[in-house]
C-alpha cells in the first residue's frame, strides 16, 4: 500500500521534479509544500493539536498529520515585503522558523528521507571529517586558523594548498543574485592578501593531485557511483562545479571496503539518502571530501541512467518506521 507523501521544498527545486513525476507515475498520493509560498497563496495554521495549511491556489485544505512519509528537500524562507526594516524581517523569519521547527517535530514519528535533525547534525564539515577519520576514510590534511601567520606556516609546510568555505559558498548580495565561492587553489594573490582575513577562520586543505572526482549517491542499500572527469578542463580541475559545460561522466563501482565505509557512515546518522564526494588520485587512492545528506542527483539520473528517483519514491511509498528520535 502506497503511503501519502509530503514533499517539503521550494518552487525552484528542479531535482524534486523528478521525484514528483515518479510519484505521479506510481499514483502515490502526495502534496508538494513550497515553503516560500506561505503568505502568497498558502496560509499555515496550528490550533493546538493540528498543523495544517490552506492552499488557496489549489483550493485545498491540508492537515500535515495525514502524511505517512516526508521528503525533506530544500525549503526556503517565505517571501517578505521590501518595506520591512532589517529588524522586522529578522523577527518574522524567526517566527516562521519556530512554526516549521514545531511542524517537523510534530511529524517526528513519520518516515523521513532524511530526518531534518539528523541532517543538521551532520552538515558541519569539521564534524564530518573527524567521523570520517574514525571510520577509516583517507582524509586530506587541513588547517583552520583566524591568524594569517599560522595559515601561512601551513601553506609553506604543505606546498600545494586549496581554500574552501567552511559551510555554504554562496554570498548573498543585495544588488544582484549573489556569487559563489568555489574551492580555490592558493596562489600568490591569495597569500599576498591573506592579512585582510585577520581574525576570520580560513579553511585550508592539502591539494590532492586528481585522476578524477568521484560522486557516490546512496539510496537505502543501493549505491550509485560516478567518475567525473574534471581534469580534462582547466576550469574544473580544482572544483568540478565551476565548469560551464557538462563534463564527461562514467558509471563505476567502488572498492568493496570503501562501499562498506560509506554505508557505515550513513548508518551512523540514520541516513537513507546521501551524496558523498571523493577524489581519486593518480595512485588509485580515494580521498574523502564531504558527505551531503541532501545533495543534488538529478543530473546523474539524466546522464548515466541511475534510477535514483525511483528508489526514493519506493522508500517514501513503503517506509514504515521513523528514523528519528522523538
Amino acid at each position: 500500500m502506497n503511503k501519502k507523501v509530503l514533499v517539503i521544498t521550494n518552487k525552484e527545486d528542479v531535482t524534486v521534479d523528478y521525484v514528483i513525476k515518479e510519484l505521479q507515475r506510481e499514483e502515490t498520493p502526495y502534496y508538494r509544500f513550497n515553503t516560500e509560498d506561505v503568505g502568497h497563496g498558502t496560509d499555515i495554521f496550528f490550533d493546538g493539536s493540528e498543523y495544517g495549511l490552506e492552499d488557496k491556489i489549489k483550493n485545498t485544505h491540508v492537515s500535515f498529520r495525514e502524511f505517512d512519509s516526508v521528503y525533506f528537500r530544500r525549503p526556503k524562507s517565505p517571501r517578505l515585503g521590501d518595506e520591512l526594516s532589517l529588524g522586522e524581517r529578522q523577527f518574522l523569519q524567526n517566527e516562521f522558523e519556530v512554526y516549521f521547527e514545531g511542524l517537523y517535530r510534530n511529524l517526528s514519528d513519520r518516515y523521513w528521507l532524511n530526518w531534518v535533525l539528523d541532517m543538521r547534525l551532520l552538515e558541519n564539515k569539521l564534524y564530518q571529517i573527524e567521523l570520517a577519520k574514525k571510520i577509516g576514510f583517507l582524509v586530506p590534511r587541513l588547517y583552520i586558523s583566524s591568524t594569517p601567520g599560522k595559515s601561512l606556516e601551513f601553506i609553506n609546510s604543505i606546498g600545494k594548498t586549496i581554500f574552501k568555505p567552511l559551510k555554504m559558498g554562496f554570498i548573498n548580495e543585495p544588488t544582484d543574485t549573489g556569487k559563489i565561492l568555489y574551492t580555490t587553489r592558493v596562489d600568490d594573490n591569495f597569500v599576498n592578501s591573506i592579512e585582510r582575513n585577520d581574525g576570520v577562520p580560513i579553511y585550508l586543505q592539502q591539494e590532492i593531485e586528481k585522476e578524477c572526482d568521484i560522486r557516490v549517491t546512496i539510496v537505502g542499500d543501493n549505491v550509485y557511483t560516478a567518475k567525473i572527469w574534471s581534469q580534462k578542463s582547466d576550469e574544473s580541475k580544482t572544483d568540478w562545479r565551476k565548469s560551464e559545460s557538462m563534463l564527461e561522466h562514467e558509471s563505476c563501482n567502488l572498492p568493496t571496503d570503501l562501499e562498506k565505509k560509506c554505508k557505515s557512515l550513513c548508518k551512523k546518522f540514520n541516513l537513507d539518502f546521501s551524496a558523498i564526494d571523493f577524489i581519486l588520485d593518480k595512485e588509485g587512492q580515494y580521498w574523502f571530501l564531504e558527505i551531503n545528506c541532501n545533495g543534488q542527483w538529478a543530473w546523474l539520473e539524466t546522464l548515466l541512467g541511475f534510477p535514483i528517483s525511483k528508489d526514493i519514491v519506493e522508500m517514501l511509498s513503503n517506509g514504515t518506521s521513523a528514523q528519528c528520535a522523538n
